[in-house]
């Protein structure tokens, strides 16, 4: 392999035998656990969950493969364990200029194992030994050089510095060579928002991410969400730094593009010990949730989803045809379409946002966005255009007319649900229809079909946004107005 990231291999590339041999090995003495937390950053609950499966490391593997990382993240990721038996599994699918972090990993444990036998045997047990104190240890200390605070501000001064290490150039774009910061957009002051949120209070969670915590709050006597950005513990300062760019990326697109359908951002705050957004609430919390009956909430109706489907059109449509080129959103997926206080929908999380080619489209170097909402020709290919949403927002649509969730690892079949889609025939209707819903066997079958439209293998047979908007738009009071019997 090269050391260029275009060879390099996703998780789900992994070979079969090799991840089964992978999966023994973490299972033992439950290792994959301590790969789950420091490594990977997840959560206990979902943690907790894994426990209980029968190979839990290859659940995890499934997971994670869900974001694009590579098996080079996680040789990576192993090294950092010093599991060096694990390594040696991936070392057949990694660069050979990476070996040396087996090698030279396996020598220093191999030199310190054979300096501690030394410095047992030299030690006689004697009454003078107990009253000697301990030799002093030589130990690494790790000095923080600016506060959070600090490394914020000097990303918003030195973008083209910061952003060298740790992103590829094809995350370069346009909205990042300016300061995101716009006068127009107030300035929070992190005291305020301590008191929005009752000094962050652990009530007033919404929810939690890579990216830090989401808290529920009032400020300015309006009903708020606070996203509060913070450093998670073994996260390394590249990391942490793509993490604030993607939030900067979010406050200069959220500031410079608002519309109806896309979540309002009403300030930011860079004073406090943690760099905070503060937008609009939404009290309905994400589609994804509200479809999945997290929260027991009464299900969506037939015509609140198909107002969802027209909402989110709109929105998109409007990113990909405001400026001279497209805005690609890069991650549309139900968790991040938020619904207000009447169910209507606004587009959320634009980290990965980027400005797309005029035409046609542009090769990147690393993939981004959620594994199962995404074409295959993206992933093998890299070529980034708006079609990418347009996919993306066909798994939407099949997650509003079957109530299911994109990926379903239960499913013993067709686990990705764009799999089960395109095995559906209109005699199946009855089977995979959200009964809850109150579907019509026409509105049904519409959704679908413009679901698979959307969701189309060929970038170039895939319409764009502002066709489907258009599309549903006219359908709309035909569907609504007509006498058609009901589930």
């Amino acid at each position: 392999m090269c050391d260029d990231s275009d060879a390099q291999m996703y998780i789900y590339e992994m070979p079969y035998f090799i991840r089964m041999e992978l999966c023994k090995i973490l299972n033992q003495n439950d290792k994959w656990e301590e790969l789950a937390g420091k490594g990977m950053q997840f959560e206990f609950d979902i943690i907790n969950r894994l426990r209980k499966d029968s190979n839990p490391t290859n659940e995890l593997l499934t997971k994670w493969s869900q974001y694009n990382h590579t098996i080079l993240e996680l040789f990576s990721l192993l090294s950092n364990m010093h599991h060096y038996q694990a390594m040696n599994i991936l070392r057949s699918l990694v660069d050979p200029q990476y070996h040396v972090l087996i090698d030279k990993g396996e020598g220093n444990m191999l030199r310190l194992r054979k300096e501690k036998k030394t410095k047992e045997k030299n030690i006689s047990i004697d009454t003078k030994n107990f009253n000697q104190a301990s030799p002093t240890q030589n130990i690494q200390k790790v000095i923080l050089k600016k506060t959070e605070n600090e490394q914020w501000r000097e990303i918003i001064n030195q973008l083209e510095k910061c952003g060298s290490p740790t992103l590829p150039q094809s995350y370069s774009n346009n909205l990042l060579h300016e300061s995101p910061v716009d006068n127009n957009l107030p300035l929070a002051m992190f005291d305020e928002l301590s008191l929005a949120t009752n000094d962050w209070n652990k009530t007033n969670i919404l929810g939690k991410g890579g990216f830090g915590t989401v808290y529920r709050g009032k400020w300015k006597n309006t009903k708020v969400a606070i996203k509060k950005i913070e450093r998670r513990s073994g996260k390394s300062d590249e990391s942490y730094a793509t993490q604030l760019q993607q939030s900067l990326r979010e406050i200069k697109i959220l500031n410079s593009h608002p519309h109806d359908n896309i979540l309002a951002l009403y300030a930011y705050s860079l004073n406090g010990e943690a760099p905070c957004l503060v937008y609009q609430l939404m009290p309905n919390g994400s589609l994804e949730d509200i479809l999945l009956q997290k929260h027991k909430k009464e299900p969506l109706s037939c015509e609140q989803r198909y107002n969802i489907a027209i909402g989110t059109a709109r929105g998109l449509q409007y990113l990909h045809t405001i400026g001279d080129k497209p805005l690609i959103h890069g991650d549309i997926k139900s968790a991040n379409i938020l619904l207000d206080k009447y169910f209507e929908p606004k587009i959320g999380d634009f980290g990965l946002a980027r400005e797309g080619p005029e035409e046609n489209s542009i090769k990147v170097s690393k993939i981004f966005g959620t594994r199962p909402y995404l074409p295959e020709d993206f992933i093998s290919s890299r070529n980034l255009s708006t079609k990418i949403d347009t996919y993306s927002f066909g798994i939407v649509i099949f997650e509003l007319a079957t109530g299911l969730p994109a990926y379903d690892h239960s499913r013993s079949k067709c686990k990705f649900l764009k799999e089960l889609m395109d095995k559906w025939e209109d005699k199946e209707y009855d089977i995979l229809v959200d009964k809850k819903a109150g579907f019509n066997q026409v509105t049904f079958t519409y959704l679908v079909t413009l679901g698979k439209w959307c969701a189309n293998k060929l970038a170039q047979n895939r319409p764009e946004m502002e066709q489907v908007y258009k599309n549903l738009s006219d359908t709309k009071n035909r569907f609504f107005n007509s006498s058609t019997e009901i589930f």
